[in-house]
């Protein structure tokens, strides 16, 4: 007889997981994009940035257009001489490196002061709270935005204010599931151990915490990148010396009444695409690890 072979968890999740066909393609697309934005520069026919590389003979081109040296723009260049594959690529990782920063270090504070804010309860849990609600009370954009008219344009700075958007809402998520996981039996028991609280916070109650924090956190990086993209765009997130795919899309804006819709098309198309992509992608982690979400 047999012993029927029994599926770890990983295992489970992947077998649940490639079975939506949408999902796969998702994530195929989103290991591209990745994998574009971080090998891609490697990869490409100019660094767009560095002036000894452009020729402002070549400005404007249209996609399918040939250089001096005889490669081919494949999307055309911009107002600058610079061709738009290498100047998307470099943009393209900007902004996924802010995304992803900006979202680990959110999930981190958030996560934390959620956790502890549920395990610990009563007045120190109402004040927290109370600060969680006053970030909750404005749009995301709103304290971004005032962050960034506070401490000027950078990267650094994009972060701190997008972290500063978020953290509240995973403080929320995080308190929520965390008080319900603390009356627990396994809870019980391990205070009845005389376990020391750091343990029984992050060693027993953390874990069993992380599922929808997974799925949220995921759908998270692709909402800083949008967030971030239209930071640049007004003119308030990145400089040009750290380009990204909001000041790709503002930088062509303003030809588009020329005919040069080239210049905001295609960042704004790779920008759509990384967007989408980890949005499937979360969504189907989120149809696998909560069951209640399955037909």
């Amino acid at each position: 007889m047999s012993i029927p072979s029994v599926q770890t968890p990983f295992k489970r999740f992947i077998s649940e997981y490639v079975e939506r066909k949408t999902a796969v393609f998702a994530f195929l697309l989103l290991v591209f994009v990745l994998l574009t934005a971080f090998l891609g520069p490697f990869l490409t026919m100019q660094n767009p940035y560095d002036l000894a590389q452009i020729t402002i003979m070549e400005s404007g081109l249209a996609p399918g257009a040939e250089s001096i040296d005889g490669n081919t723009f494949w999307l055309g260049t911009d107002d600058q001489g610079r061709d738009l594959v290498s100047a998307i690529v470099f943009g393209l990782r900007i902004s996924i490196m802010v995304g992803i920063i900006s979202g680990v270090l959110a999930v981190v504070i958030g996560t934390s002061v959620g956790i502890v804010s549920a395990y610990v309860g009563g007045r120190i849990d109402n004040l927290i709270m109370r600060v969680v609600d006053l970030f909750l009370g404005f749009p995301s954009f709103l304290i971004a935005l005032i962050c960034l008219a506070v401490l000027g344009r950078g990267a650094d700075k994009v972060v701190l204010a997008l972290v500063l958007s978020q953290w509240a809402n995973f403080a929320r998520i995080v308190r929520g599931v965390a008080i319900a996981e603390r009356e627990k039996e396994y809870m019980d028991a391990a205070r009845g151990l005389a376990l020391p609280k750091s343990r029984i916070i992050f060693r027993h109650l953390l874990p069993n915490c992380l599922a929808p924090l997974i799925v949220v956190a995921t759908m998270n990086v692709a909402f800083s990148i949008t967030l971030e993209a239209s930071l640049s765009f007004l003119g308030v997130g990145l400089p040009i010396t750290q380009p990204s795919l909001g000041l790709l899309i503002a930088n062509g804006y303003e030809y588009i009444l020329t005919g040069k819709y080239w210049l905001s098309f295609y960042p704004g198309l790779s920008l759509l695409i990384t967007v989408a992509s980890i949005n499937l992608v979360a969504d189907r982690m989120r149809d696998v690890l909560n069951p209640r979400m399955k037909k």
